[in-house]
């Protein structure tokens, strides 16, 4: 054998166990999250993140503080798959901030995006009967699981909190949770 071939050899045979060698590192953790529950209904996949159009108002549509604007906006809130394994009922509440100004609204705010400010108007839901539902406050209507599928009807309107109403884009943020009484 020529000294460039045993020169070979040895270079290989140092080589060989750290091509071999793996090395490990730690990349972090993954955390996976899901939740178990035992509720009579599920929500339709159309009713999980709704975004309703509320439409255009002028500010000298309102009369004075407390008063409404004239469109009733619509909205459902569809349930699949009730059961009555858990409860008999289902009700809906509503949750989310509420002005200073008038607690019996939702905090309807200016310039999305940005830093908001209050637009001088609350949101207000009523179920079917135009009963005001009231923020952060039990279910005042709740519907006989006795079918497979509910729909909880409701609608939403302006309602002016301040003398001082601020033009622009509006918004309020309104979570509802599922109640089996």
């Amino acid at each position: 054998m020529t000294s460039k071939g045993m020169i070979f050899l040895m270079m290989l045979a140092v080589v060989k166990p750290v091509i071999a060698h793996s090395v490990i590192v730690d990349g972090g953790q993954v955390h996976l999250k899901g939740e178990l529950v035992n509720g009579g209904c599920a929500v339709a996949p159309e009713s999980q993140n709704m975004r309703i159009e509320m439409g255009q108002y002028r500010t000298n549509a309102f009369s004075g503080v407390g008063s409404f604007s004239t469109v009733n906006v619509p909205f459902t809130l569809r349930l699949v798959d009730c059961s009555t394994d858990v409860s008999g009922t289902v009700g809906v509440m509503f949750e989310g901030a509420t002005p200073v100004e008038d607690p019996q609204v939702f905090l309807a705010t200016s310039r999305p995006g940005e830093s908001p400010i209050s637009s001088g108007v609350g949101l207000a839901i009523f179920d079917p009967q135009q009963r005001q539902v009231i923020p952060n406050a039990p279910a005042i209507s709740e519907l006989q699981m006795d079918e497979r599928e509910l729909a909880f009807h409701f609608s939403a309107r302006y309602r002016a909190i301040s003398e001082h109403l601020v033009p622009g884009n509006i918004q309020s943020d309104v979570w509802f949770t599922l109640i089996y009484p």
